[in-house]
Parts: C-alpha cells; structure tokens; sequence
C-alpha cells in the first residue's frame, strides 16, 4: 500500500516538527511558501500560528502591544502589515513615496512671508569653528505622528496626521506677516512671526520689526480628527528684532513655558566688540488662554483692560548673567540645545564643544565634548553643570539645535562629524542616519542616508533629504525636505 503523498509534506507534519521548521525561517520567506501549494498556503496563513510568530519576530511593534485576545482573526493581516513593512526598512526602500509643496518665500502679492531665523556661520562644534555647510531652517514640524507644514496648495499652515493623512487647518493667517520659525511640542504648536515693515530704523540698513509668538493647542476630536485651537499670543522682544542675517534668536516650549535666547551683534559705535554681541534669556509663562493679542494693540493700552491671564514674563537674564553661569555665547557660539524642563523649574542649556585629543593621536575631526548647565527659574539657586548624554552631530544650521543625540557606541553612524541629522527608535535599534560619506565628504560632500534595523543596515545616495538638516519620523515614514521646496515622506507601511 503506497503512502500518502501527504504525509510528507511539511505542512502535514506534527506541530512540534513544524515549530521547528518555522523557527529557521524568516518572516519574508514565510510569506512566500504560500505559493507552493494550497496545503502550504493553509498552513502558513494560519491566524494563530502567525499571531506567535509576530510576537517572536517582532515584539517591540505597536501592533504586538496593542494586541488583543479576540483578534486571533487577525493575525495573517497583522502579520503581512508588519512583516511588509520591516521587508522594506531591510531593503532600505520604501513602499511608497509622498510628495507636499511647500510656500515660497514671497507671497501671492509679492510680499516676503517666510524668512527664517539665520544660521550661525561659525560655531564651536566644528574643529576650527567654520562650519563645512550650512542649511536652512525648515520651516515644518513633526511630533508624535504630527505633521505641521505651509502647504503651497493651500496657502495655510496644515496639520497632517501621518496615521490616517487627514489634513487640518490651522487657523492662522499668513497674509502681512513675516513667519519666522513653526515648532510643535508637548502637543503645542508655537508660531513665531514678525510684521513686514519695521517700526523704527537702527542704522540706514536695518530697521526693527515687532516680532510675535502664537500658539494652538492641539487635541483630540470626538470625530477622531484633531482640534486645533488658539490659546495666546505674546510678543517675544521688548524692543523687536531686524530682519537680518546677522540677528538671531532661538527659543523652546513647554506646554505651559516659553523661553528664547537672543543673540545680535553690538552694532554701537563706541563700544562695538565683535565678540561681545548683545544676549539675553527669556522665559514666559504661556499656560492660560487669553484672548488679548499685543500685535493689535501697538500703543499697549488694551492690555490693562485685558484680564490677567495674557502671558508673563517669569525669568529674565542678561548678558551679565549668562557671564555668571558661564554660558555667554560671545563671538563663538557653542549652544546647540535649550530645554525648558517639564515642571517650569529650570532652563537646560547645552553646549557643545570640539576638542582636540589630548593622550591620543591626532583626530582631524577632534572630539565633541557637549555639556548641559541647568538654571534655576525660582529661587536663586545655584546652577548645575555636567555632560551631556551622549553624543550631539555638529551644528550645521538651526535644525541643529533639535538634532538627536547619539550612541557613544557609533550605532548609526561612525565618525560622529559626519553626522548631519538622524532619528533613532530605540526598543528595536531601529534608526535612520543622513550623513557624509565618512571616506570622501571633505571633496564631494555627498549625502547618504543609512537605515539600521536589528537585521540589516543599508546606505545609499540620497537627495529627497537634502534641503534641510533635519529628518523625521519612526518606523512606518521618514521625513525630511529636498532641495525643490517639496516636503518627501518615504513610507514603509503603505
């Protein structure tokens, strides 16, 4: 009596010799010994035997977390979703590539309406301070899945849920004002701008314009949307700032702080110092919502009207006193972050500094030696001075100052100066990397972009990433701008 053919065939086998088999293969080769027969594409489609799998290839995943007892159902599509999307970061490709048109510097009417806030041209973070190439300010933001953009088609500011693609409007005009920086954080969107015609003349070339905070809370709709709701405004300079190259300001929230760091050359003619520039550090206190709105009230008269909920200066510190914390930037700058601490008690300033080696040989690119100085806003508490954790790319333009630290391991990228941006999921040492060639990038200065997964690390050539130094994202897209004015997202997961 001739044997079954069946009984031969791995998916006929006993589970324990299946379990076996299984473990030996992966994911992607799973899906494909679905074609070899329909007993085989039974087998290996089956819910509970792939919902195990997906817990042993892939723990750290949303989708295993959020997993549930009665989607036992759901295990092939859950499976296939994850496994696709993972098949696509090894290869270092993705599945889909979306492209956004950002707004043009000029307006409709032919006004300026985006002006970023310019980049240092040296700073201490290079070996001998010049910096090898400096990028624009992007003028987008991403928090949590949160994508905040000037959309060219819309002519609006448009917050875009990466999860769904839903687009909303933020309701912020444009039109006669100069915007000047867009961040999102702590689910608090904060848009600095200034008006288009100064109200007073420094010198014949630089004229003072009034320079303004808003911001929008972000939250949850009952639709499963998202709200999008003024909270305040705020005017961020006592006497205003030129729009200039030469003048600069960087600044940080909270939910419920603001603080900014001005910087401006001393443009006086007896005491004109170019390594004593004008600084000053400001924190405001921006958590209550208020309907008083200073760049309609020039002359300042409605605000004592107003009830006493509009935002406040909390903490002011001069040029003297970033001399006593030993933070005074001068002619060098060396800051690359500033933090305001969740419960509003201090301000984080981190500088970062390269060194030359000292018991080693030589390093043309020398050492980054970042260090974080805490100041108190309460009180008049001592400051507090130590490292910083980690590892900082050097400063290459303001997307620098919310670059992400690295690994003192070199898991993205080694040597750390050719660095220029990265974004880092750290449960499964997943990361994308866009750096120099660390072989030739002093001649040709090409830009790569390196994915890492548990699995594999990839690099390639890239220019949908170049315009900016900034990258951002997590496992299922990547997104960053390129030199065209389009924001590009790679997404893995569709």
């Amino acid at each position: 009596m001739t044997r079954s053919k069946q009984n031969n065939d791995v998916a006929f086998l006993p589970r324990e010799l299946f379990w076996m088999i299984l473990g030996y293969l992966q994911p992607k080769e799973l899906v494909r010994c679905r074609r070899v027969s329909r007993a085989w594409n039974e087998a290996f489609t089956n819910p509970v035997i792939l919902l195990r799998l997906l817990k042993r290839h892939y723990p750290w995943t949303k989708e295993v977390k959020a997993l549930k007892t009665s989607e036992k159902q759901e295990g092939r599509r859950l499976f296939d979703q994850v496994a696709s999307r993972y098949d696509y970061l090894e290869r270092g490709k993705p599945r889909s590539i979306q492209k956004y048109r950002l707004c043009d510097d000029f307006g409709s009417a032919g006004d300026r309406e985006w002006y970023q806030v310019q980049p240092w041209e040296s700073h201490a973070s290079h070996m001998r301070r010049f910096i090898d190439r400096q990028f624009a300010e992007a003028l987008w933001t991403f928090e949590d899945g949160l994508l905040v953009y000037p959309s060219a088609d819309h002519q609006f500011l448009v917050l875009m849920d990466l999860e769904t693609d839903r687009q909303f409007m933020v309701p912020f005009i444009i039109r006669g004002k100069v915007i000047r920086r867009v961040r999102l954080q702590k689910r608090l969107l904060v848009v600095e701008w200034a008006e288009p015609k100064a109200f007073h003349w420094l010198n014949d070339s630089d004229g003072v314009h009034r320079h303004f905070a808003s911001s929008f809370d972000i939250t949850r709709s009952e639709t499963r949307g998202w709200n999008i709701t003024p909270r305040n405004e705020w005017k961020i300079m006592f006497l205003g700032h030129p729009l200039s190259e030469r003048d600069r300001f960087f600044s940080s929230h909270s939910n419920t702080h603001y603080v900014i760091y001005i910087w401006q050359p001393n443009r006086s003619l007896y005491t004109a110092d170019e390594d004593a520039p004008i600084e000053s550090l400001s924190v405001w206190d921006i958590s209550k919502t208020s309907s008083y709105r200073p760049s309609l009230d020039p002359t300042g008269r409605l605000r004592d009207d107003s009830p006493d909920d509009s935002p406040s200066i909390v903490a002011r510190f001069g040029f003297r006193d970033l001399e006593f914390f030993n933070i005074r930037q001068r002619g060098c700058p060396s800051i690359q972050r500033l933090v305001i601490t969740d419960d509003a008690q201090a301000v984080e300033i981190t500088e970062n500094v390269c060194i030359p080696p000292g018991d080693q040989p030589p390093d043309p690119f020398g050492l980054p030696q970042p260090v974080t100085t805490s100041i108190p806003l309460v009180g008049n508490g001592p400051h507090w001075r130590r490292h910083f954790e980690g590892i900082l790319p050097p400063y290459r333009g303001n997307c620098s100052m919310q670059a992400e630290s690295m690994k003192f391991d070199g898991l993205i990228m080694d040597p750390w100066f050719g660095v220029i941006a990265q974004v880092t999921v750290l449960e499964p040492d997943l990361g994308f990397c866009l750096h120099f060639d660390p072989w030739t990038w002093i001649q040709d200065q090409i830009v790569h972009l390196t994915i890492q997964t548990p699995r594999s690390s990839v690099t390639c050539d890239n220019w949908d990433f170049v315009g900016r130094a900034r990258l951002a994202g997590c496992e299922k897209y990547l997104v960053g701008e390129n030199c065209n004015r389009e924001l590009v997202i790679y997404r893995f997961d569709r």
